[in-house]
């Protein structure tokens, strides 16, 4: 469980906690909701435990047009239809993702290049959790670098976050996920490079 485990970890004052996600998944927005809100109640009665999130790009479809795909196209395509979405949405709704306005099946590859330069500039979470709002409640499609632009100057980022470099750190990590760490399934958590978790799991889970 999650307590469980931040509890055993917490004697090490430190704890790095590595994520492999993908903005198109939408079990990842439901899953970091859920992290983030366990993180949180542990840290109120663990204040001397520092716990660091590491976000990590993870591709599950790098073949979707890159601007993006209509929402039911995709679906329609993919699986048939998208009734596949009602237990998401019900298991959202919990932890406050309402899925209220989901139009368009992004292509994350510069959205997770924004998250990464956002995240050496000590603002990960902060950006990750509003892209994925864009794209879920307020109807906006993240594959387009117009959207992005916005965000990262919402949040003043500075630098070039869709350089050379930062594409090839994205490509990499979605490499090492897929090859190295044989990741089949997002969200996946790996807790102080020991323990994992993956899927969306309950904060007190």
């Amino acid at each position: 469980t999650w307590d469980f485990i931040l509890l055993m970890k917490s004697a090490l004052k430190e704890l790095v906690v590595d994520v492999y996600s993908d903005i198109a998944c939408p079990w990842c927005y439901v899953g970091k909701k859920k992290f983030m809100q366990a993180k949180e109640a542990f840290l109120k009665d663990k204040t001397d435990c520092k716990i660091t999130v590491i976000w990590h790009g993870y591709m599950i479809d790098p073949a979707t047009k890159e601007l993006g795909e209509d929402y039911m196209a995709y679906n329609e395509r993919r699986w048939g239809g998208d009734g596949w979405t009602y237990s998401l949405k019900t298991a959202g709704e919990k932890v406050g993702c309402k899925f209220a306005n989901w139009k368009t099946w992004p292509n994350t590859f510069l959205a997770h290049c924004l998250v990464l330069t956002a995240s050496k500039q000590g603002k990960g979470d902060a950006v990750l959790e509003e892209i994925f709002r864009l794209c879920y409640e307020a109807g906006e499609n993240i594959s387009d670098p117009t959207t992005l632009n916005k965000v990262a100057a919402q949040f003043g980022l500075t630098g070039d976050w869709k350089s050379k470099e930062t594409k090839a750190a994205v490509l990499e990590d979605d490499r090492k996920g897929k090859e190295d760490l044989d990741i089949h399934g997002v969200p996946y958590f790996i807790l102080g490079q020991k323990a994992v978790l993956e899927g969306a799991q309950d904060s007190s889970t």
